[in-house]
């Protein structure tokens, strides 16, 4: 039967419509399921941003609080500016638990008072002071000194405390100035020491003299920085003196960087100039001896057995034109003496910068101590500033442990007991003699204790008040945890 216009335009029409609601529900669908999944991201978004904070203890202006609505307004403003560091400390911070690299920066001859005063600009008046690098370091400790009026420090003694663990009264009676090749029983394991057997590279940097006191406790042993002022019979028994130690020892052979003063400890004929004069208040060694020489000459051996690169730099043009990533060992003598006796000699950061150009290598982390002298003379603000800008230019190694020591370096005289010091006030004319002033000056030159700042894995170790070995536990602890080729060492004190 045949279909009227009329029901064929009637079915038409509900095709049509049937399409259209189909289609419409088809982007219903779509716009719905739109709105479902972004509901869903956020949700998930907020999700994981909330664990991060919870994780990460983040806080912020509105998050922290400290009774806001009932200081005043001048208060406010300044708990408002004070909110920013304290978001910071609230901030835990993630990386590895145990670091790849150990930085340790030694400053002597810095006390507490000074830092407290070279925080201010010179003639800045009533103005906010200015942090130090260290100063936004998270942790600090404080390292006592332990010397006393019964036992006067020696300086020697405290770098053995130090760098290799041995309390002060216990290193006077196991020390002896006689070191050989052929007897090295009772040696002490420094630090250095155990991250080269850790299979870490190490250095040295010093402004100091790379055969001083630091360097002595480092990878040395004894008292005798060359050959001048050691008894001839220690000599005669083959005993040597820090000098010869660097290029025979274990320690100093190993040494993928050493650089510094003391190049009159270390040959006996050296160039004099007006710049780079002789230090005649020093170890001046008189055997003919040549050691750069016989470094070069022991490097050369080494890379017939395994090729390795090195090289020799001893003016300031050299280092600084020196493409020191592409060497395994590096041996900078800047000086005759100390550095500050040579005002052409490089920079503290020129030195540290090299020096990391040739530690970091893509296998292996490394062991860099870098010790800053300040002698009494100096302008101690300028040379502060200096570390300063070093710290700030140094790469930022989230697996890098960062130690900042500071210490005033005064140890050979005998120090009073101010424990008490309301006590002791009333007493110090009759204990020092003089008048206010000298009084003073004598209290200044007491040793003090050591401030000790820390950035970096492993950084939570050091806080509270600690003895000076304290230092080399800790390290030695991390050292402990660190991967690489382990050597043996026979014949050690640990």
């Amino acid at each position: 039967m045949a279909l009227s216009l009329s029901q064929i335009f009637q079915m038409t029409t509900t095709k049509e419509f049937c399409r259209i609601v189909r289609l419409k529900s088809t982007q219903a669908f779509i716009i719905a399921g739109t709105v479902l999944i972004t509901i869903f991201v956020t949700l998930l978004c907020i999700g994981f941003m909330t664990r991060y904070e919870v994780e990460h203890e983040v806080a912020n202006l509105a998050d922290v609080d400290y009774w806001k609505d009932r200081v005043s307004s001048v208060q406010k403003i300044w708990y408002d500016k004070g909110i920013a560091e304290l978001n910071e400390a609230l901030i835990t911070q993630r990386g590895p638990i145990y670091p790849r690299n150990v930085r340790i920066f030694l400053v002597q001859g810095i006390d507490g008072p000074d830092l407290a005063a070279y925080r201010f600009p010179v003639g800045a008046g009533n103005v906010e002071s200015s942090n130090f690098a260290w100063d936004n370091f998270p942790h600090m400790a404080r390292l006592k000194n332990s010397c006393s009026q019964r036992s006067p420090c020696q300086v020697g003694s405290v770098s053995r405390a130090l760098w290799s663990g041995i309390p002060l009264d216990i290193s006077f009676g196991l020390e002896s100035d006689c070191w050989s090749v052929e007897n090295q029983t009772g040696t002490f394991l420094s630090v250095l020491r155990q991250a080269q057997l850790a299979g870490l590279r190490t250095g040295f940097v010093t402004t100091q003299r790379i055969t001083g006191h630091t360097g002595a406790a480092l990878y040395g042993y004894g008292n005798y920085e060359c050959d001048e002022r050691m008894p001839l019979g220690s000599i005669q028994s083959g005993c040597q003196d820090i000098a010869r130690q660097l290029i025979s020892g274990q320690s100093g052979r190993s040494l993928n960087v050493i650089m510094g003063g003391g190049r009159q400890m270390l040959n006996s004929l050296v160039p004099k100039t007006k710049w780079d004069p002789v230090d005649e208040l020093l170890c001046q060694s008189s055997d003919g001896r040549n050691l750069l020489k016989e470094w070069r000459k022991q490097k050369l051996r080494e890379s017939k057995i395994s090729p390795i690169r090195f090289d020799i730099v001893q003016r300031t043009d050299e280092l600084e034109s020196l493409n020191a990533s592409n060497f395994d060992y590096l041996m900078g003598v800047m000086a005759n003496g100390d550095l500050s006796g040579n005002f052409r000699a490089p920079n503290l950061n020129l030195m540290v910068e090299r020096s990391l150009e040739v530690l970091k290598k893509k296998d292996q982390g490394y062991f860099l101590v870098v010790e800053q002298f300040i002698h009494s003379g100096m302008e101690k603000r300028k040379q502060l500033l200096l570390l300063n800008e070093t710290l700030f230019n140094l790469p930022k190694e989230h697996d890098t442990l960062t130690l900042v020591l500071i210490t005033n370096a005064i140890y050979p005289n005998p120090r009073l007991d101010v424990s008490e010091e309301t006590e002791t006030i009333s007493h110090l004319p009759e204990t020092f003699g003089g008048d206010e002033t000298q009084i003073q000056q004598r209290i200044n030159q007491m040793p003090s204790d050591s401030f000790l700042f820390a950035q970096g894995p492993k950084s939570s170790l050091f806080y509270g008040v600690r003895p000076e070995t304290f230092l080399a536990h800790s390290i030695a602890h991390v050292l402990s945890k660190a991967i690489g080729k382990a050597e043996t060492e026979p014949n050690v004190i640990v």
